[in-house]
């Protein structure tokens, strides 16, 4: 009887909005989600993309346009509604029995990219911390190909095993699927060194924004 009168209150104090723009959103659910301008703006489709090259991806949108500087954004102020909202159709796509490596940031950790750990707890799948940078590398916006994969090259090793603790032990266990998760994936070099560190098949990966292959 509380429950339901909480619910009442609830749906005539707090209209459904967007968690980007703040719009009013015809959609009523429990958790943040995106008007239909702000997912054309961002370039969301209803379901993730994906591809195979160079190793097996999925993501939201496309890095171009106005996607570029969302991503830019969210990494200083971290709105976590505004994530989740970005997460829902990964989160959907996205086996239940998986485990998610955020890749680690090649900054100090005060100045280190938040987006890729605030990802695994958006998608709500177990996610551990295994990797560690081993050597320092250069931002790689402004490198080609061939140069992004030479900064990358053996950037990455495993933590060591008294480190490796669930950062969501509530989760689903996982099976042997192991995922990869960053915010943008591009040539996909820093996931290839990474991806070494695991005797088995390429690891996909997962993330907000894809931006063709250069």
């Amino acid at each position: 009887m509380l429950t339901s009168i909480r619910n009442c209150l609830k749906e005539l104090l707090l209209e459904p909005s967007c968690a980007i723009c703040k719009r009013r959103t015809q959609r009523e659910k429990d958790q943040p989600d995106l008007c239909e301008a702000c997912r054309r703006r961002f370039g969301l489709a209803e379901a993730a993309l994906k591809g195979t090259s160079p190793l097996p991806w999925r993501a939201a949108s496309w890095y171009v346009g106005d996607m570029r500087g969302l991503i830019l954004s969210l990494r200083r102020d971290q709105n976590f509604n505004a994530l989740r909202a970005l997460c829902t159709v990964l989160q959907l796509d996205l086996p239940r029995q998986i485990l998610l490596v955020p890749i680690p940031g090649w900054k100090s950790r005060n100045r280190a990219n938040p987006l890729p750990e605030l990802m695994c707890r958006c998608l709500e799948r177990q996610s551990m911390q295994l990797l560690q940078r081993c050597r320092p590398t250069v931002g790689q916006h402004r490198l080609n190909r061939r140069q992004r994969v030479s900064n990358q090259c053996n950037s990455f090793g495993l933590r060591p095993s008294s480190t490796q603790e669930p950062m969501h032990p509530g989760a689903t266990p996982p099976n042997e699927e192991v995922w990869l998760v960053d915010d943008i994936v591009t040539t996909g070099s820093q996931f290839s060194p990474a991806d070494t560190e695991k005797p088995r098949k390429p690891l996909p990966t997962v993330s907000w924004a894809s931006a063709e292959l250069r």
